[in-house]
């Protein structure tokens, strides 16, 4: 088999480097991780990135040229969304939020973000913003749309942006469109790990409010690293434009061919399937927090994300789930009072739910993290954590085949011949 034989050949030929994937692969094969951006990527869009189509790729840009792997990439990303303009080639997500700033906003500029979201991605003097935060309620943990109303009208914003990081609610689009345009501002909508239940038409889409919309084509969606942008099309000139200016002249063919396999999958009825897993997963996660008697903020979840209220230090909690094989993120929860955050446990169903963990067993992870961070956390609350774990994901793939379309059909097809076209030609 071609695949064998080239990694047998990598391994003599490379062996430090093969230790070093080994080390990747263990990560992702044995362990359980509920950080919201870990999810394989699809086998049918790894397969297109690593073919030799990587071999070419489109040089000079232009809007009237678009390489026809791009056209359809566009077009299939267009139709998922139900947008008017789609950017496909900015390398990540930060790329893509830079090309938006850039795109509406100058030096000095006042921006209204959810959390400050955006603000990470601001780098040198030409993207000096004055950011100012609006967030949830100290109390109820709410966004409340009058506060952002009043914000609008005392800073005149340019842009406002919202993000659901950190907020595992469903948001009001429409309230959010007509605050923007009480004071002129765009609305900026950064879909994150949401992605995927707004193709999948799980929970409310921002894009027929939002002047722009971003995410990441990983994640959520299984595909390529690659930052997308969503426009109304009479910003399309101008975010072309600034596309140029800002350097996103060359992607390869590869990249751009499974972006467009991507966007095929999400359309089909196994990724729908997939996404009303993951609401469902994500109840079921926290309803096993809930049993255990930890602090579940901000309920019941709407989409795929949970916050769980912790009382330590989150890296060390990190660390300590970690040695269990179980992967967490630790952040703060901002409030509209700077002088009160929350520290939690950002979580989410999506990479089990990739690997086709199901309702009970989620229930059971959610339990017995629960238990975990109100016991004295020793070797022994450890291994009981390693043991659920353990029993979890024995023997599941990355990527459950249950959410491959067509996988009858495609395990019917022979993969080192057709490896040997894409390779060679034949």
């Amino acid at each position: 088999m071609v695949n064998k034989k080239l990694f047998e050949r990598l391994q003599r030929f490379d062996r430090e480097l093969c230790d070093l994937l080994k080390i990747s692969l263990d990560r992702q094969l044995y362990t359980l991780s509920l950080i919201p951006t870990d999810s394989a990527a699809s086998p049918l869009s790894q397969y297109i990135k690593g073919s030799a189509i990587g071999n070419d790729f489109i040089g000079q840009y232009s809007a009237q040229h678009y390489s026809q792997i791009e056209q359809l990439a566009v077009k299939r990303c267009r139709e998922l969304f139900g947008a008017e303009h789609a950017i496909v080639r900015t390398g990540n997500a930060a790329a893509a939020s830079r090309v938006v700033l850039m795109t509406f906003a100058k030096a000095g500029d006042k921006i209204l973000s959810f959390n400050l979201r955006k603000k990470e991605h601001c780098t040198g003097e030409q993207m000096k913003y004055d950011f100012i935060k609006f967030a949830v309620e100290p109390k109820n943990f709410r966004m409340n749309y009058e506060t952002v109303r009043y914000l609008a009208f005392r800073h005149k914003p340019v842009m406002i942006i919202y993000s659901p990081v950190n907020y595992p609610h469903n948001i009001d689009y429409q309230k959010m469109r007509a605050i923007a345009d009480a004071v002129g501002a765009k609305l900026w909508v950064d879909l994150g790990q949401n992605a995927g239940l707004i193709a999948a038409k799980k929970i409310p889409s921002p894009v027929p409010y939002a002047d722009v919309a971003t995410f990441s084509a990983s994640d959520a969606l299984h595909g390529p690293q690659s930052g997308i942008i969503l426009s109304r099309k009479k910003f399309a000139a101008q975010m072309e434009q600034k596309l140029i200016d800002t350097g996103h002249v060359s992607l390869k063919k590869n990249v751009l061919a499974s972006l467009a396999i991507t966007f095929r999958e999400v359309a089909c009825e196994e990724y729908k399937d997939y996404a009303e897993q993951i609401l469902i997963n994500a109840r079921a996660l926290e309803d096993g927090l809930k049993k255990s008697g930890a602090e579940v903020l901000i309920t019941p979840t709407e989409n795929h994300l949970v916050l769980v209220k912790i009382n330590q230090d989150g890296k060390e909690l990190e660390e300590k789930l970690a040695q269990s094989g179980l992967l967490v993120k630790a952040e703060k929860l901002m409030t509209t009072d700077k002088k009160i955050t929350y520290p939690v446990l950002r979580l989410s169903s999506l990479d089990p739910t990739t690997r086709g963990v199901d309702k009970k067993e989620m229930f059971t992870v959610g339990l017995t993290l629960g238990k975990f961070l109100q016991s004295r956390q020793d070797s022994q609350d450890v291994k009981n954590v390693s043991k659920v774990v353990k029993d979890t994901i024995e023997n599941l793939p990355l990527f459950s085949e249950e959410w491959i379309p067509e996988a009858e059909i495609i395990r019917e097809r022979d993969p080192e011949l057709m490896m040997k076209a894409l390779i060679y030609g034949m």
